[in-house]
């Protein structure tokens, strides 16, 4: 093989392989989007219950950690 020959496998191989890199990057950064997307909606969903319990009309009862509640 000459030199020339030689020198493009190796831009080849290395253009191949920051392609591949920045592929792995990007599916990295989806997959973690989606994750922080599912546990922002799983911390919402919390927030929604403790809205919609705040506004039924209940008795408050005060807290006292020696007695017990029931």
């Amino acid at each position: 093989m000459r030199d020339s020959d030689r020198e493009k496998v190796r831009t080849r191989e290395r253009t191949r392989e920051r392609n591949l890199r920045w592929m792995e990057a990007l599916w990295e950064g989806t997959s973690t989007s989606a994750k922080e997307e599912d546990h922002k909606e799983e911390v919402l969903a919390v927030f929604r219950d403790l809205v919609s319990e705040s506004r039924s009309e209940r008795e408050v009862r005060e807290y006292v950690p020696w007695r017990p509640l029931w």
